[in-house]
C-alpha cells in the first residue's frame, strides 16, 4: 500500500481490535475535536472496495467457516473456570466446572465479538454486529451474566473502539457516536453494572482523544491526544467526570510540513502500581503504522524524563503484559505486518533495560504472566513461516504454548501434531493449569486443558477469523478462572 502525503487512513479503533487499519473512514483533515471524531463508523464508504483489500490479507472478510454446532467433548474433566467463545460467528458460554454443562448459545444471528469478563467474573461484555461482518454494519455493546441469562444491550448507539472494564469494580467505559454518520460526535460513556443486573449510568463526556485506558485504581482514566502543528502528543489523566487532573507531553510538536510524523500514543498498558505506561506510537500514516511502530515506556512519576524506546512492533495491546508486581514488561518486538514471522518475545525492566528471549528463527505472540509469584510467562511460539493462507491448514504449523519461569528458563508447555497450532494461553493464577485453543485448520479448533502434564480436549467446534495477517485478533475465547 502506498502512503500519500497529507492523506490519512483512519479507523485505528479496528487496529486496536487487531483488525485492519483501513476500517473504511478516510480523511484529509482531522478537525479540532481530534481523530476520534473522524474514526466513527460510516456506511457511506465503499464496503466492496474495503473487503477486496482485506481479501488480499488472507481472507479478512468475516465469513465464518460454517460447520456443526460446538460440543463438549469431555465431561469427565472439570475445570474451575468459565469460558466464552465464538463458533460460526455466534457467542457461547460454558461453565467448565459443571460436568453436565453444555455450550449455551447467547446470540443467534449477526456476528458476535468478545470484549471480556468483568473483574469478578459475573458478567461478560460483547459487541454484536447486525450484519455478517464488522464492516458493512455498526456494532452495539451487550452484557450477559456468566450463566447466560440477563442479556441486555447497554446502548442503542453504535460503539466505536474497544470497551474496557474497570479493574476495580463492575464499571465499563466505552465510546459511542452520539451524532450522525455525516457529523459524528464521540462520547465517552461510563456505566456501572450492579449485582442485581441494574445498569446505572455515569458520566458522559466528549471523547476528544485518540485512545484511553483505565488507571489501576479504577478512579481515573488515562487518555492520549494527538500531535499537530504547535501541539505535542500527550497523555492526559482525567477523573471519572472527565475533568483533567494532569497533562504529560510525550514529545516536541512535530514538523507537520514534513508530511509523516508521530501522531499519538495508543494501546496503553499501565503497570499495576500506576507509575509506568507502556504504549505504541502511531504515525499519521496507516500503512506505515501497519508494519510496526515504536514501543515506548513513560514514567508518570517522573514526567520530566523522556520516554524510553523499547523496540518496534505491531500495535496490539494484547502483546504487552506486566507482572503483577510491576517489575517486568513482556512485549513482542518485530516489524512487518505478518504475524507469522519476525515477531520476538522481549522483556523490559522498570528502567527500560531490554532482554531478548527469542531464537532468531521463531515467531512469538500473546505473552501472559501468571497472576501469582513466582511469575511464569506463557506465550505462543512456533517456527517462523512465510504468510500463506490455506483454510485447510494452520498458519504456523507446530506452534505450541511455551513457558518462561522466574529464572529465565524456557520450555514448550503443550504438545501436539505438526499440523496443529496453539493460541491464547490462559494460565490459572498460579500457573498449575492451562486453557488454550488448538487449531486444526486456519479457522477451526478446540479448547484444550492441561494440568499435571496431561492434555484434554474439552470443546470442539470453536471457530473465528484469522484476523489481520494472522494475528488472530480479536480473540476467539475469553477465560475467567474461579480460583
Amino acid at each position: 500500500m502506498i502512503v500519500h502525503k497529507g492523506i490519512k487512513a483512519l479507523g485505528f479503533e479496528n487496529a486496536r481490535r487487531g483488525q485492519p487499519f483501513f476500517s473504511g473512514v478516510f480523511s484529509i483533515e482531522f478537525g479540532e475535536e481530534g481523530i476520534l471524531m473522524n474514526r466513527i463508523w460510516r456506511k457511506a464508504v465503499s464496503v466492496a472496495a474495503m473487503l477486496g483489500m482485506l481479501a488480499l490479507a488472507g481472507g479478512q472478510s468475516m465469513a465464518a467457516e460454517q460447520g456443526q454446532l460446538p460440543v463438549r467433548s469431555n465431561k469427565e474433566v472439570t475445570v474451575p473456570a468459565q469460558i466464552a467463545f465464538t463458533s460460526n460467528q455466534q457467542l457461547y458460554l460454558l461453565d467448565l466446572q459443571d460436568k453436565n454443562g453444555a455450550p449455551k448459545p447467547i446470540t443467534k444471528d449477526g456476528l458476535a465479538e468478545i470484549v471480556g469478563w468483568s473483574g469478578d467474573g459475573q458478567w461478560l461484555l460483547f459487541v454484536k454486529y447486525k450484519g455478517a461482518d464488522r464492516y458493512s454494519a455498526p456494532g452495539y455493546l451487550w452484557l450477559v451474566r456468566a450463566d447466560g441469562s440477563g442479556a441486555v444491550q447497554l446502548d442503542d448507539r453504535p460503539v466505536t473502539g474497544v470497551p474496557k472494564w474497570s479493574p476495580k469494580r463492575n464499571q465499563v467505559a466505552y465510546i459511542v457516536n452520539a451524532g450522525s454518520s455525516e457529523q459524528p460526535r464521540g462520547v465517552l460513556v461510563l456505566k456501572e453494572v450492579r449485582d442485581n443486573g441494574e445498569v446505572a449510568a455515569g458520566a458522559a463526556t466528549p471523547a476528544a482523544f485518540f485512545d484511553f485506558t483505565w488507571m489501576p485504581d479504577g478512579e481515573a482514566i488515562l487518555t492520549s491526544t494527538e500531535a499537530g502543528k504547535n501541539r505535542p502528543m500527550t497523555f492526559v489523566l482525567q477523573n471519572l467526570a472527565g475533568q483533567p487532573l494532569a497533562t504529560y507531553p510525550l514529545a516536541e510538536p512535530p514538523n507537520v510540513e514534513e508530511g509523516i510524523y508521530a501522531l499519538a500514543a495508543t494501546g496503553m498498558n499501565v503497570s499495576p502500581d500506576g507509575q509506568l505506561v507502556a504504549y505504541y506510537v502511531r504515525y499519521n500514516a496507516a500503512s506505515l503504522s501497519a508494519d510496526g511502530v515504536p514501543i515506548q515506556l513513560f514514567n508518570l512519576k517522573q514526567p520530566a524524563k523522556k520516554p524510553i524506546e523499547l523496540g518496534t512492533g505491531l500495535a496490539y495491546p494484547q502483546w504487552l503484559s506486566w507482572t503483577a508486581n510491576s517489575q517486568q514488561l513482556a512485549f513482542i518486538d518485530g516489524t512487518d505486518r505478518m504475524a507469522t514471522q519476525n515477531k520476538h518475545l522481549k522483556l523490559a525492566n522498570r528502567d527500560g533495560k531490554v532482554v531478548s528471549a527469542s531464537p532468531a528463527d521463531s515467531v512469538d505472540t500473546y505473552p501472559v504472566w501468571t497472576a501469582k509469584p513466582p511469575y511464569t510467562l506463557f506465550f505462543s511460539r512456533g517456527k517462523a513461516t512465510n504468510y500463506a493462507f490455506d483454510p485447510k491448514k494452520v498458519m504456523v504449523p507446530g506452534q505450541r504454548i511455551w513457558a518462561r519461569d522466574a529464572n529465565g528458563a524456557e520450555q514448550p508447555w503443550t504438545k501436539g501434531a505438526e499440523q496443529t497450532a496453539d493460541y491464547y494461553p490462559s494460565p490459572s493464577p498460579d500457573g498449575s493449569k492451562l486453557l488454550f485453543l488448538r487449531l486444526d485448520r486456519a479457522k477451526h479448533g478446540s479448547l484444550f486443558y492441561q494440568a499435571d502434564g496431561k492434555e484434554s480436549e474439552l470443546v470442539k467446534g470453536i471457530t473465528g477469523d484469522i484476523g489481520y495477517y494472522a494475528n488472530y485478533l480479536p480473540e476467539w475465547i475469553a477465560v475467567y478462572w474461579n480460583s
